[in-house]
């Protein structure tokens, strides 16, 4: 099919059960459009082809953001055709696989969307007839939905033709299986199923074949959606809203969608102030809190240790370095006394250069009893004309006199390239003679050294310990808020009003007692409620007349996994 009506076709968009969506082209006003046309099966007739057509202009008289706009109703050749608004949107189905929903919230502006596109199509007496999550197209993100396949809905009243079973059997409601027309809560209990649909991620009915499902929807009553894992404790409010939609009977429905629209809305009214109350009171969870508290606690405690440790390590090796630096100063006097006392200023220069190529030696300089430098390690020799005092360069004009044992001094000083350097000076006695200074300079480059490699070991220690506590504490949090989880949902069950909620967990702690006591509170409770006005109270009885269980107590039911939802992976 090239051409149908003044519209050029250009692809085909999808088929269903009864009609064929193609895209078209309107030249006159350059529009892309979309084109229904029924099946060929359902042509031969002409009072079809004429309720199709009927339908059709009734839906088109139809404007409304929330459907979707029908632009030409006519008949080409014996087949009919609707022109109509080409949506970028999806079915509601894939749109909640894609944009999975974060909230009930989000369900909720769904439905009421399509109560409110509904109660339009009602007030100007067209009923839908096949509401469904394919007829549902959603756009964006919250996202704007818009009812679709209002082009064979039943205009006033007729009956329900067997296409519309073997299209969408879970969503009939049950007086249109009986044979009754079409009437607008007919649309509601639909509405209900899909409501049903998105909350649970399953209809209400499952059965193995049509014959068996519709038998199902006319004579069992509908079961509690399962709670999904998504949303595990929808409100009651909105349990019975659907329970109210899926009446066997169109009377024990809500009366209108305006009816239903006022209900969705208080709902969700009452769930955005929770979501405000909750905003204005957020918590920083315990699985997050602990470990962040305890990492804080130990990192301090490490940093006071690292700190106080370092503080000891590096006077610990100033004790050495000095300790070091005395004797060797002491040993150097000695050994260069006897060669002072006889002027054998080869011997000492000899003696100098031998100990500098010790790397912790900086320089050594040793002078005559007249104050003549007579040796000094390093490439500058001494030169014996040289009046200068080694007091101008050892210990230097910065030095710092930090130590004393006897005649030795110890300085703190920089030598030329900043470096710093402890530098002793020492007098050369022979035989109870002042025979002339030794000047030593040791570099604190190893010290320096070693006492930041303890530090690094140190912090890498430090780190360990502190990943390790947080990680232990996180893994222990998250073990204690299982229980405490559990404990929630039930009291929320409890809060909801199913009484028959019990805690069927079993542990070897402390939590045990709590569970025995949120189960033993929600027996009494169950009992003071089931209980006749003026019977005496749970807590005075164990049992009826009989002295056997109280036959009002519902069994317990095991916690069991939520069900999926739709796009749950």
């Amino acid at each position: 099919m090239e051409r149908i009506g003044r519209y050029r076709i250009v692809d085909e968009i999808g088929r269903g059960g009864m009609a064929v969506v193609y895209r078209g082209y309107d030249p006159h006003i350059h529009r892309m459009l979309a084109i229904k046309t029924p099946h060929a099966e359902h042509l031969a007739d002409p009072d079809q082809r004429k309720r199709f057509l009927a339908e059709a202009r009734a839906a088109g008289t139809l404007a409304h953001p929330g459907i979707v706009t029908i632009f030409d109703v006519g008949e080409q050749d014996g087949v009919p055709f609707i022109a109509m608004e080409l949506l970028d949107g999806i079915a509601l189905d894939a749109y909640l696989r894609t944009h999975p929903p974060k909230s009930i919230r989000t369900l909720l502006r769904i439905a009421i969307q399509i109560a409110e596109a509904l109660d339009f199509a009602h007030r100007h007496g067209v009923v839908h007839r096949d509401i469904k999550p394919e007829n549902i197209l959603c756009r964006g993100e919250t996202p704007a939905v818009k009812v679709a396949d209002f082009g064979i809905a039943q205009f006033g009243t007729g009956r329900l033709g067997d296409e519309a079973i073997a299209g969408s059997p879970h969503y009939v409601a049950p007086e249109r299986l009986r044979g009754e027309p079409a009437e607008p809560r007919s649309d509601l209990y639909s509405l209900g199923v899909l409501l049903f649909w998105m909350l649970s991620g399953n209809t209400p009915f499952a059965a193995a074949s049509v014959p068996e499902l519709l038998s199902q929807v006319l004579r069992e009553p509908a079961p509690a959606p399962a709670p999904a894992s998504r949303f595990p404790d929808p409100p009651r409010a909105l349990l019975e809203l659907i329970a109210a939609l899926l009446q066997k009977q169109p009377r024990d429905r809500p009366g209108t969608a305006a009816d239903l629209i006022d209900e969705l809305q208080r709902i969700d009214d009452r769930l955005a102030e929770r979501e405000r109350n909750w905003a204005g009171q957020r918590i920083v969870p315990i699985r997050i809190r602990w470990p962040v508290v305890m990492a804080g606690l130990v990192a301090a405690t490490i940093a006071v240790g690292l700190v106080l440790a370092s503080r000891t390590q590096e006077r610990a090796i100033g004790e050495l370095a000095f300790d070091y630096g005395f004797t060797l100063a002491q040993q150097l006097a000695l050994q260069s006394a006897e060669d002072l006392l006889l002027d054998d200023r080869i011997a000492i220069q000899t003696l100098a250069e031998a100990m500098a190529e010790n790397r912790e030696i900086d320089e050594i300089i040793i002078h005559d009893r007249r104050g003549r430098v007579i040796a000094r390690s390093g490439a500058q020799q001494a030169d014996p004309a040289d009046p200068t005092h080694p007091d101008d360069r050892l210990p230097g004009p910065d030095a710092t006199l930090v130590h004393q044992r006897g005649d030795i001094r110890a300085y703190r000083a920089s030598d030329a390239d900043g470096r710093d350097l402890l530098r002793f000076d020492t007098p050369v006695v022979y035989s109870g003679r002042v025979v002339g200074r030794l000047k030593l300079g040791l570099s604190t480059a190893p010290l320096a050294t070693a006492n930041r490699t303890l530090i690094l070991a140190m912090l890498g220690v430090a780190g360990a310990t502190l990943a390790a506590v947080m990680v232990g504490v996180y893994v222990l949090t998250r073990r204690l808020m299982a229980p405490v989880e559990t404990l929630r949902r039930a009291l929320w069950r409890i809060a909801q009003g199913r009484l028959d909620s019990r805690i069927q967990a079993r542990r070897r702690d402390e939590f045990e007692h709590v569970f025995t006591a949120f189960n033993a509170m929600a027996d009494s409770v169950q009992a003071r409620l089931s209980e006749p006005s003026g019977e005496p109270a749970a807590g005075e009885r164990s049992g009826n007349a009989d002295g056997g269980p109280d036959p009002t107590l519902s069994p317990r039911e095991p916690d069991r996994p939520p069900a999926g939802f739709p796009g749950d992976a």
